[in-house]
């Protein structure tokens, strides 16, 4: 069984006030599309289900959108539930979606999510940013500092 997260575990999170009014849930933009909502995540947390939602994919389908966090009267962020769960999923060397690792050098190697892409207008016509009269994207002056920042800020520990 893996234990509580740390940051709920200390408090930082005060997962027990919640009352399951729902407004997290109905500010949620990926709510209906997803199995669970952000209040069964504090109910289960609130129920010690830690392995059961460790496990599932909920927990990688958040949008970090931050709309729980401000709905919450009680000042219960499901948010930070969810991405401390994501960090113990990860420390516990449970699976995660192969797209974050992509995403995440993209991001340390170009600082990017994705690369330039074509787009196409009604009449499946293709255009690049130069054709659009965009500016090339330029990554960060100091990529090293960028990246150092980057894996500091979220944990990573990728070197």
């Amino acid at each position: 069984m893996i234990k509580l997260p740390s940051i709920i575990q200390r408090g930082g999170v005060p997962y027990e006030q919640c009352n399951q009014c729902g407004k997290c849930a109905s500010g949620c933009p990926a709510a209906r599309y997803l199995e669970l909502r952000p209040r069964k995540v504090v109910l289960m947390v609130q129920r010690g289900k830690i392995d059961e939602l460790l496990r599932s994919g909920f927990i990688w389908e958040c949008t970090q959108c931050h709309q729980c966090m401000e709905r919450c009267p009680r000042d219960v962020t499901p948010f930070d539930i969810i991405i401390s769960l994501q960090n113990t999923a990860v420390r516990a060397g449970l699976p995660f979606p192969e797209n974050l690792t992509t995403i995440s050098n993209s991001i340390r190697s170009r600082s990017l999510v994705q690369g330039d892409q074509e787009v196409f207008d009604g009449d499946f016509e293709s255009y690049d940013r130069a054709s659009l009269g965009l500016p090339d994207l330029r990554p960060p002056e100091n990529m090293e500092a960028f990246r150092e920042a980057l894996d500091k800020s979220f944990g990573w520990d990728l070197s």
